[in-house]
């Protein structure tokens, strides 16, 4: 049984199943606490969380196993997912915890791991919790270990959140934003209560949307899965963010939107003028071939990696990379941060953007069109399985041609994905129905059976 997927841990928290996934009980929580316990070192950890109502109870319980343990726990409230590896390494603290489900609807939530580094964990250590929780699961009893060293848990919501602010204001001029008019949406999420403040002290005029969380709203007809609201709101610029902050999407005052991947190009040229670029530039089995295409342009090397920004900022670890990505808007600037942080990542292309006085158009590479489809899955099925023969013929006609295709499971969601990437926009969205119809076919044949 695994219980990691590409990002931490997620559950859903709801009476609904939809399918497989890992389904949320205070045992649940107990059980991975206390795995965790077993095999990350003692010491000082800071945890934060997003606006799900199921949030809270969750930190109580994961936090209460730890301090029971003989771990130090400071409770920082509701602050971007990033917050938690920037204050680790700030700090100084052993590892940081996020409580999100990021860009999930609100029956889901999660659990984001991070090491002394602000790195994600790795999957050697993810593994070890999972072998751990595993026993646990086998145990009839599941209670705490004796303890007679009980840790200490602290609450200081102002002082976590000024050590965010702080850092991420120092890294840009003063007033850096004066004059524009920018639109925020929050998504109802973790920037809700810090985006604003850090926008607004940079001197924009800020109008927010999706900013009013009520622990049930997050991510629900706004933020990076649902960009349209922001997009038809007039401002110069429009920055939307997924539920915890580690993504971001930037629209401009024409409507028009710009992914990762965009964001990306546009970083890259500001820090190959500056020259602080090195190695090139770390992208995923999804970033578009026009990405590829630019970077080889720009002499840079350029690595596909899995989905997933842990995948992404290991592989940057290693080539010595400080710049990567993906077109969802995870964008690690590895030498401020080494995970997605969705406010500092678009500042970065204000920062640019404002010192060429030119649109965003204008900077930012013309992508490949890609045509993208998700279907809902209750079980997952072996993709190297003779029942898909037929979807990897038409992936290798296509890549013949000059295309791409990726099939993949969602590591977050129980749905399967596809990708279709052509520069024939109605052969891409061709094609991809076309795979659609054929999963639909193998997955509704699996429900028949059952």
């Amino acid at each position: 049984m695994e219980i990691f997927g590409t990002d931490g841990i997620r559950f859903l928290v709801s009476k609904n199943s939809q399918g497989e996934e890992l389904k949320y009980s205070p045992e649940l929580i107990f059980k991975i606490a206390k795995a965790t316990s077993r095999v990350i070192e003692k010491g000082n950890y800071v945890v934060v969380w997003d606006t799900r109502k199921s949030s809270l109870p969750i930190v109580s319980i994961f936090s209460g196993v730890l301090v029971s343990q003989n771990f130090n726990v400071g409770l920082a409230g509701i602050l971007p997912t990033p917050a938690a590896s920037l204050i680790c390494r700030t700090l100084k603290y052993n590892g940081a915890f996020s409580i999100s489900a990021s860009h999930n609807p609100p029956e889901f939530n999660g659990i984001k791991f991070f090491n002394n580094e602000g790195l994600k964990l790795d999957q050697k250590t993810e593994k070890e919790i999972e072998k751990f929780f595993l026993e646990l699961e086998n145990e009839k009893r599941n209670e705490a270990e004796n303890s007679y060293q009980i840790g200490q848990l602290h609450q200081d919501y102002e002082f976590y959140k000024s050590i965010y602010k702080s850092f991420i204001l120092n890294l840009f001029p003063k007033n850096m934003l004066k004059g524009l008019n920018i639109v925020l949406d929050c998504s109802n999420g973790s920037t809700s209560n810090v985006a604003p403040e850090i926008f607004g002290e940079l001197g924009a005029k800020v109008k927010t949307i999706g900013a009013n969380p009520d622990g049930e709203n997050i991510n629900l007809g706004s933020g990076t899965e649902n960009p349209q609201n922001a997009l038809s709101e007039d401002g110069d610029f429009k920055i939307i963010f997924d539920g915890d902050g580690d993504r971001v999407l930037i629209g401009d005052s024409k409507g028009n939107l710009y992914d990762g991947d965009h964001l990306i190009s546009i970083l890259a040229k500001s820090m190959m003028e500056k020259g602080e670029i090195r190695w090139g530039i770390v992208g995923t089995i999804l970033s578009n071939m026009a990405l590829e295409k630019f970077a080889k342009e720009n002499k840079l090397n350029f690595a596909r990696v899995d989905v997933g920004d842990r995948n992404i900022a290991y592989k940057m670890k290693e080539v010595g990379a400080n710049l990567g990505g993906e077109e969802s808007g995870h964008i690690i600037l590895y030498d401020i941060v080494p995970t997605g942080d969705g406010i500092i990542s678009a500042l970065k292309v204000f920062e640019y953007v404002i010192k060429k006085e030119k649109d965003l158009k204008e900077l930012a590479i013309e992508k490949f069109y890609q045509a993208k489809g998700k279907i809902k899955i209750s079980k997952k099925k072996d993709l190297k399985s003779e029942e898909f023969r037929n979807v990897w013929k038409i992936k290798e006609e296509v890549e013949k041609s000059g295309g791409r295709v990726v099939v993949r499971y969602s590591g977050t969601e129980p749905v399967i994905r596809v990708m279709v990437e052509h520069e024939n926009k109605g052969k891409a969205d061709e094609i991809k129905d076309k795979i659609e119809e054929e999963l639909k076919r193998i997955f509704t044949n699996n429900e028949q059976s059952k």
